[in-house]
């Protein structure tokens, strides 16, 4: 172990157990000579270069502190989120609302790796019918088609096609552009002129908005995201979403 790393931390370490231990903040520092620093530097140096195990532990607590510190704070922040989605009518779901497991999934429609996870989200949806709600929340990242999508898929909505063109959208393998879009919405069963119509309306640029701002608020930067009951998983981790998915009805049985 390097001397002067260890000299430099176990100077701020003696500091701060006066200050803890032996005297006010304003006066810590002026409880030890320089001298009686340097000595209980060395003193505390050369146990720990004999005990590194010591030093290591108290890392590895710091660590632990602060990832339970940032899974904390997460959950802070995503339970408004998560609270507001679940009550939000308009979101588009599937599954009752008062199912004990809820999946809330952010996703891009020209996100491969959503496209590879669709499978399995609609199959927990099936496999699990009556005890899972899905909700599915826009939020086009990707490039300027995306958000196109996105607007025709909230227009769809509307006309009560939402899943019809979910799915078709997630099964294409192409540019989802207006061509594309206004023929795979036709073969949904989609009124394309009224859907045209509908995705220029403020509200639907508003949801856009709001889940774009939703998702920031909680740190997602990248699709799939999901939230399995207010816990967060990044990427299309479809193992470990059915794990929460499963562990989320054991607790709710």
């Amino acid at each position: 172990m390097n001397s002067q790393i260890v000299k430099r931390t176990l100077g701020s370490s003696a500091i701060a157990a006066t200050m803890l231990f032996c005297a006010p903040l304003a006066q810590a520092d002026e409880m030890l000579s320089a001298g009686q620093k340097t000595e209980v530097e060395s003193v505390i140096e050369e146990y720990l270069m004999k005990n590194p195990d010591v030093l290591l532990r108290a890392i590895q607590n710091v660590q632990a502190w602060q990832a339970s510190e940032q899974a904390r704070e997460q959950s802070a922040s995503i339970a408004p989120v998560w609270d507001a989605l679940v009550a939000d009518s308009s979101v588009p779901s599937i599954g009752p609302v008062d199912a004990p497991v809820t999946v809330i999934e952010f996703f891009d429609y020209h996100c491969g790796y959503c496209k590879s996870a669709f499978d399995g989200v609609m199959e927990i949806a099936k496999e699990h019918d009556g005890k899972v709600r899905t909700i599915f929340v826009e939020f086009p990242i990707l490039r300027e088609e995306s958000a196109d999508a996105a607007r025709a898929a909230l227009a769809a909505a509307k006309q009560g096609k939402y899943m019809e063109i979910h799915e078709a959208f997630m099964s294409n393998r192409g540019l989802l552009d207006e061509e594309r879009i206004n023929d795979l919405a036709t073969s949904a069963g989609v009124d394309v002129a009224k859907m045209r119509e509908d995705m220029k309306s403020p509200e639907i640029n508003g949801m856009l908005a709001q889940y774009s701002a939703m998702a920031r608020s909680v740190g997602i930067s990248g699709t799939p995201a999901f939230l399995i009951n207010g816990t967060m998983v990044s990427g299309a981790d479809m193992d470990r979403v059915n794990s929460l998915v499963l562990s989320g009805l054991e607790d709710a049985s």
